[in-house]
């Protein structure tokens, strides 16, 4: 096993060594003017005919690079320099600055794919892949392009994931999937030209921490995109969202199958947000009035519900995320936290969870 490791530390660091003689080494960029870079500023962003004061700036970039590690990286390169201003680097979940980034170290190990015409980046590593950053990290970036850029006449588009529902939700921007390219097939690509733009709401420290700043125009602007979109389904007013079906280990119940079994006695109907359609989804949400459910990127669909809504979250103690909090307060749900006692395991450090018939019956009793 160690031989094993050491030899692949050795391979490892061949094939950076390699790459940068075939890359260059990558330098940290400090004068932004120095490369020429083009910068678009946005002031403010109409949404539904309401003015939200939004700051932020897009970046166009003759003959430049993007490197992804798929993971916590994001590195634009202008003549072997690095972009400081939109170069993302997450690390442990952290927020980190520029001088952190992989490439500074490790060069880009891979060949480049040269594109010809041009790329608007959407890549934001593997956080960039689940549902709840998708939509509020990616999809908004391309309300902030359009402010600038008219989208159907971008050539390429640079994200991570083909899954049909991301797929599903670019076309709504005029996106074929034709136009799309994977980061998991090129993480290194060369284009004539490449539109990047800093994060939407993102900007310093640890996620979980900032979710519960979430910008007012991010919410608004998705549900006015998308909820009128929806898929009629055959569905209760009383919804319990069975999370067993979810491939992250976490945010469980882990007597699951007792407390669905109670709450479709008490009238709900259980539905595991998998099997349905981004647009199944949205009506889900929209036509409930009472939801239970654990903690997870599905409940970022309440931005779709109506004012009616009595969002009952279950949510283990050490999870810091004020996610519904932030999205409730906003379109004026009725709310309620339920924190859970953890049950970590070797493999899970932010816990599962368990609660009693009793005690859900008692919670039921005071907020319904």
């Amino acid at each position: 096993m160690k031989l094993n490791k050491f030899l692949q530390k050795i391979f490892k660091k061949f094939f950076q060594n390699l790459f940068k003689m075939l890359n260059g080494n990558i330098k940290l960029n400090n004068n932004i003017d120095n490369l020429k870079i083009l910068v678009h500023e946005i002031n403010s962003l109409e949404i539904d005919e309401k003015i939200y004061n939004v700051k932020k700036k897009i970046y166009e970039i003759d003959d430049a690079r993007i490197y992804t590690d798929l993971v916590e990286n994001v590195s634009i390169i202008k003549n072997k320099e690095l972009v400081q201003e939109i170069s993302f680097q997450q690390i442990d979940g952290e927020l980190k600055d520029a001088n952190y980034n992989k490439v500074l170290l490790e060069g880009t190990p891979r060949l480049i794919k040269k594109i010809n015409g041009s790329v608007i980046s959407l890549a934001q590593g593997v956080s960039g892949t689940n549902y709840f950053h998708f939509l509020f990290d990616i999809i908004t970036r391309l309300k902030l392009f359009s402010k600038i850029i008219n989208l159907e006449k971008v050539d390429y588009f640079y994200v991570q994931g083909n899954a049909e529902w991301q797929i599903n939700l670019l076309k709504e921007f005029g996106i074929p999937e034709k136009k799309i390219i994977d980061c998991n097939e090129y993480r290194h690509i060369k284009a004539n030209k490449i539109f990047a733009v800093e994060h939407p709401w993102y900007e310093t420290g640890y996620f979980q921490y900032e979710i519960e700043n979430i910008p007012e125009w991010i919410i608004y602007f998705l549900r006015k995109k998308f909820i009128n979109l929806s898929k009629k389904i055959e569905c209760s007013k009383k919804i319990f969202i069975d999370r067993s079906d979810s491939k992250f280990n976490h945010c469980k119940l882990i007597n699951n199958e007792e407390i669905k079994n109670f709450l479709i006695q008490k009238g709900f109907q259980s539905f595991e947000i998998s099997k349905l359609d981004f647009f199944e989804q949205v009506y889900l949400f929209k036509n409930a009035d009472i939801i239970v459910s654990p903690h997870g990127a599905a409940l970022s669909n309440i931005i779709f519900s109506n004012s009616k809504l009595n969002l009952i979250e279950l949510i283990p103690k050490s999870h810091p995320s004020k996610k519904c909090k932030r999205i409730s307060n906003i379109l004026g749900f009725k709310y309620l936290r339920v924190e859970l006692e953890n049950k970590i395991s070797k493999f899970n450090q932010i816990g599962d969870m368990e609660i009693s018939k009793i005690n859900l019956e008692k919670i039921l009793k005071n907020e319904l």
